[in-house]
């Protein structure tokens, strides 16, 4: 018996554009294999909506795709804001079904980095399942993330959001069934940027800290702004997300952060004042390249998460180690625990990259829709 899952996605940039052509180009194949049939009924991205209750997957896989409805005047509306949206789509003034009534078997997909925790709480209180690439609200304060934790676990799984910390890796998830099987996590130590971490292997070949981020930028490594990636925020992130689920009590504020370049720099008034003042790292970053270098160790942006503390910074790590051994945007977790103590559990793999990143949240898709209730399929 096939199962329509009916699809409301804010974002539409890398991964969220990545994410609606995966979903668009399996939707069929994966209809005929498994009874799952996922249909887009509306995509916002910042200023802009498209909304058709009837679906919107035909005209996805046509020409032009999204970016020909994004154009077409007859489908665009008024895009009124993630709030109000949700409000209507949940069956708010305005909704497309009318008052408590919204779409059934509706799932909301965030692939955001905006503040968005009130829109996933709006969802899971009417029970509506999140999938959400979004790390901001279970990174918001404790009081917020109880409420998603306690909502979103509460008689099913409704809240999925692997791709937080690892992208496509199943980091989460990883660290998640080893707690919840009984096992004690005492330490998980992890490079969580792919960014960061071509950054530092880099540096292991003797180049200058400025010219490497150049090229990083260069090559779309980083974001437009490079500051969003070298000020550790993201990782930091990431590192509080684990923190969590092995049962640490932490707030943001609580972790120690140290970002990869001065506060002078990311207080540049300018991306290309910022640009322009790179240079003055480099010799710092060259003596300490070197330094490590003499005691056989590489510099490498390490999240560590241990004794009831969380911490995200460079650090000098033996070269044969395992994050030392990382080359690339690669992203490597170790988890030491009760049961993996003398061999620590290793997760490693691309953990950045549009294909990547919508895989993770597609799977993401998939699951929420298996858990579904009365849904019978496999």
């Amino acid at each position: 018996m096939l199962s329509t899952i009916n699809l409301f996605q804010f974002g539409k940039g890398n991964i969220g554009g990545t994410l609606i052509r995966q979903v668009a180009d399996r939707a069929g194949s994966l209809a005929e294999t498994t009874g799952l049939s996922f249909e887009y009924i509306g995509i916002c991205g910042r200023n802009r909506l498209i909304f058709n209750p009837g679906g919107l997957n035909k005209a996805l896989s046509g020409p032009g795709g999204l970016d020909r409805l994004l154009e077409d005047g007859d489908s665009r509306k008024d895009y009124p804001g993630a709030a109000a949206m949700i409000d209507r789509l949940l069956g708010g003034p305005g909704g497309p079904g009318g008052p408590g009534d919204p779409p059934g078997n509706l799932c909301v997909v965030d692939t955001t980095s905006a503040e968005m925790t009130e829109v996933h709480l709006a969802c899971l209180r009417r029970g509506v399942p999140v999938v959400t690439a979004n790390k901001k609200p279970i990174t918001d304060r404790s009081a917020a993330y109880e409420e998603i934790r306690r909502l979103g676990r509460a008689d099913r799984m409704r809240y999925w959001y692997e791709t937080t910390a690892g992208a496509g890796l199943p980091i989460v998830s990883t660290v998640r069934e080893l707690v919840d099987t009984g096992d004690e996590v005492t330490r998980i130590a992890g490079c969580l940027s792919g960014t960061l971490g071509y950054i530092c292997s880099q540096l292991d070949h003797g180049r200058t800290f400025s010219e490497i981020v150049r090229e990083a930028k260069e090559l779309g490594y980083t974001e437009p702004d490079p500051r969003d990636d070298l000020n550790g925020m993201d990782v930091a992130r990431k590192a509080l997300i684990l923190a969590r689920e092995i049962g640490y009590r932490l707030e943001l504020d609580d972790l120690e952060i140290e970002g990869m370049v001065s506060d002078a720099l990311l207080d540049a008034p300018s991306v290309d004042a910022f640009m322009a003042m790179l240079t003055g790292e480099d010799a710092a970053y060259a003596q300490r390249v070197e330094s490590g270098g003499d005691r056989g160790q590489v510099l490498r942006y390490v999240a560590t998460v241990g004794d009831g503390t969380c911490r995200v910074g460079l650090e000098n790590v033996d070269r044969e180690s395992p994050l030392g051994s990382l080359a690339g945007p690669d992203n490597m977790v170790v988890c030491t625990t009760k049961r993996y103590r003398d061999n620590p559990l290793i997760v490693r793999g691309p953990g950045a990259g549009p294909e990547v990143t919508a895989g993770g949240l597609f799977g993401d898709l998939i699951k929420a829709a298996r858990a579904l209730p009365g849904s019978d399929h496999p």
